[in-house]
């Protein structure tokens, strides 16, 4: 008996360890419990991480956020880490400042943030401290972090199935929010999130003396935005391009769904295939932009880009993207701010028959 249970332990330990994913984008803030004082807790930034992981290897950026007399300010840096997931464990220094709007008369220090991946229900969560990192001059503070975000649940893809289909949309529980600090001193309180699924059923009338024939109620219809046709080209800055990602894909048609990556803080975009406009302006949400795309042949690689009509509420403008290639399905990240926009390569190797 007792070997089953330590069996049975060793099994959970090793489903939690993979089940870890600190690949992505993480939104939350950190206090500063230096300038505690009287019962305050202490003074607060937004702070976003995006990690890449290889292996325990951790690289990618840190974005801060704060206000000061009226004005919002942000510093960016590149970091590195490592990371443990058998004891769930990621920590990050911040080494390299790669932009900023932070005057010299404020502390602006590179930190290293110690954290504990936790996971409840549709939240993942990195929790810790952060202290200074080696070898700055002055008082740099030192505190906790609390960073979040949610996973969006997978739909399973029906196949082999050529008709129109319009699913009974799902009743969704609200996802706990994330407390947003947009003053350095002062703490906002945490929004309701509101459940706009409602559906309401038309009044049936009563026609008197007829006997109708009995009709069968039209299914809900779930909206999406499928074989958008491409829009002229307006004007639109030039930046530079990120490559994020590679993807094969199998079939001639594929389709795209992108959603807002985390918070639902306003971020709107411009997408772009092959240099064609397909949408424009559009706000991510946690409801899909729906895209069915069409590969060229005469291209060797097609190319998608987000382009960032403006930052959110908490920078950089981020998305989900889901790819699905027949049976399969793919998930991507991307990040695109006012300098540089996202982009994802699509290479047609059709699937070859034995």
């Amino acid at each position: 008996m007792k070997k089953i249970v330590q069996l049975l332990a060793a099994v959970f330990l090793t489903s939690a360890a993979f089940a870890q994913e600190f690949k992505g984008q993480w939104k939350g803030q950190f206090t500063d419990n230096s300038t505690s004082f009287m019962g305050w807790s202490g003074d607060r930034c937004d702070y976003v991480l995006e990690l890449e992981t290889n292996g325990s290897n951790v690289t990618g950026y840190s974005y801060t956020y704060f206000n000061d007399g009226g004005k919002r300010y942000y510093t960016i840096c590149r970091l590195k880490g490592k990371l443990n997931k058998k004891s769930a464990y990621v920590e990050v220094t911040e080494v390299e400042r790669t932009k900023t709007n932070v005057p010299s008369h404020i502390r602006n220090c590179f930190q290293v943030h110690k954290l504990t991946y936790f996971k409840q229900g549709d939240t993942q969560t990195l929790e810790g401290s952060w202290t200074p990192a080696p070898n700055q001059e002055g008082d740099c503070g030192y505190g906790t972090t609390v960073l979040s975000r949610r996973i969006l649940k997978k739909n399973t893809p029906l196949f082999n199935n050529t008709t129109a289909r319009a699913n009974k949309p799902e009743k969704k529980a609200a996802a706990k929010p994330v407390t947003k600090f947009t003053d350095k001193n002062k703490v906002t309180a945490p929004p309701v999130a509101k459940n706009n699924n409602k559906f309401i059923a038309p009044p049936v009338k009563a026609i008197p003396e007829t006997k109708p024939e009995p009709q069968v109620p039209n299914p809900p219809v779930v909206k999406t935005d499928q074989n958008i046709k491409p829009r002229p080209d307006v004007n639109f800055e030039k930046r530079n391009n990120n490559l994020l990602k590679t993807i094969e894909i199998e079939n001639e048609t594929f389709k795209v769904d992108l959603y807002d990556n985390g918070d639902i803080d306003g971020d709107t975009i411009s997408l772009f295939f092959n240099g064609k406009l397909l949408l424009s302006h559009k706000r991510l949400s946690d409801k899909a932009l729906t895209l069915n795309l069409n590969v060229e042949d005469s291209k060797d690689v097609n190319e998608l880009v987000m382009y960032a009509d403006n930052l959110g509420s908490i920078p950089p403008n981020t998305a989900l993207m889901i790819v699905t290639d027949g049976g399969k399905r793919y998930e991507v990240r991307i990040s695109s701010d006012l300098e540089k926009s996202g982009v994802i390569r699509f290479v047609h190797k059709p699937k070859t028959t034995q």
